[in-house]
């Protein structure tokens, strides 16, 4: 989608009139925080959000704690609908499937199933059980009710949301994160201890991958002292023109999707935001990257380490060619004043929500202006 639209502002009242619609390059420097949400309804100050996700709408934003509690806002009234406890099992990578009543998680304890939430009467429709060890990454296919899990068991379990038995299933070497094209007919997977991608033709995913993407030579240049061990996100540019491998530390790697060269290398972080990368045996909390694309496949929008504040890259001149293989630092710096660990961009508004220990959803801070004939 190459513009996102203008909702309207979670901090005024819902009966006002929408926005007028704008394009995302015209708005991305204006974004400030408008509303934060507590991320647990505990008093201790030890827990924290490890999952944001969207409904396809963009209506809803379903959030997961490590205080075992999903928790359910409605984008357009800027509120708190639903608090729904996983004590038992516990709760990483809350993923809603193509109906905003569902709720796909992963389990943190007990075992390693993945459970199937209906929102409506907040029980469970069904179990997926397989992985032996903890899940990593959950990708649901944007054409169907298929999903892709991984796992530290090093296996990439194929599934169908009817059912609860596999797919199919594939043995590699640490593929800890996974992802969707934007047509649902590849699927990449991160290889971390390989330094590698992999793609699959998905309707062929039991043979052997299509193409392998290899980053050890720009490790060494970028990332040399955590080669292998810190890719935190895998997401393509919903135009499929661009593969994006984030990283807990330096930075992030833009690959071309069809060629797997690196077109650039986003520079500018200070530090790690202080979450568990998937290969991670440190016991710091769970997390799903800190960086994303925005609709457009335009920007990338990341946290800044330790540092409180929301950093931009443009890739304008690495879509036209301009550059390539080169360190790209950010356009533009979003003030704020809490860490971010999480960062997600709506899929139909323009508006961003992100996530330490408090959900705070993101708005430009000026209306629209009609343009000049």
């Amino acid at each position: 989608m190459a513009e996102g639209q203008q909702q309207t502002p979670v901090s005024q009242p819902a009966a006002q009139a929408p926005q007028q619609s704008q394009k995302i390059p015209d708005i991305i420097r204006g974004y400030r925080p408008c509303k934060s949400f507590k991320g647990s309804k505990s008093d201790s100050s030890s827990n924290y959000v490890t999952s944001l996700d969207f409904d396809d709408q963009g209506d809803y934003l379903v959030a997961a704690g490590d205080d075992e509690t999903i928790q359910i806002f409605d984008v357009k009234e800027g509120k708190s609908t639903k608090s729904v406890p996983s004590k038992k099992y516990g709760v990483h990578l809350a993923r809603f499937t193509h109906h905003s009543r569902q709720v796909l998680h992963a389990s943190t304890k007990v075992d390693h199933s993945l459970r199937l939430l209906d929102l409506h009467n907040e029980g469970y429709v069904r179990y997926f059980s397989g992985h032996t060890d903890k899940v990593t990454c959950l990708a649901m296919s944007p054409g169907s009710d298929s999903f892709i899990s991984c796992a530290k068991d090093d296996t990439v379990t194929v599934w169908d949301l009817n059912s609860r038995n596999p797919q199919g299933k594939l043995k590699l070497a640490t593929p800890y994160l996974v992802a969707f094209d934007p047509s649902a007919s590849v699927i990449a997977i991160a290889s971390q201890s390989t330094s590698s991608v992999l793609l699959y033709d998905f309707r062929n995913y039991d043979k052997a991958p299509f193409s392998s993407f290899d980053l050890a030579p720009f490790e060494e240049i970028y990332t040399p002292s955590t080669r292998g061990r810190a890719w935190t996100r895998l997401e393509f540019s919903n135009d499929g023109k661009f593969l994006m491998v984030a990283t807990d530390y330096h930075g992030h790697y833009i690959l071309d999707a069809f060629e797997g060269t690196v077109k650039a290398f986003l520079q500018g972080k200070s530090g790690s935001p202080g979450r568990a990368a998937p290969v991670s045996t440190t016991g710091k909390p769970l997390s799903q990257g800190d960086a994303c694309f925005t609709t457009d496949g335009r920007f990338v929008i990341g946290g800044n380490g330790e540092q409180h504040d929301v950093l931009v890259w443009d890739l304008n001149d690495v879509r036209e060619g301009r550059q390539s293989n080169a360190g790209l630092q950010p356009m533009t710096r979003l003030p704020h004043r809490g860490r971010t660990a999480l960062i997600e961009y709506n899929p139909r508004y323009n508006m961003i929500a992100s996530a330490d220990k408090d959900i705070v959803f993101w708005l430009p801070d000026e209306p629209p202006r009609p343009s000049d004939k």
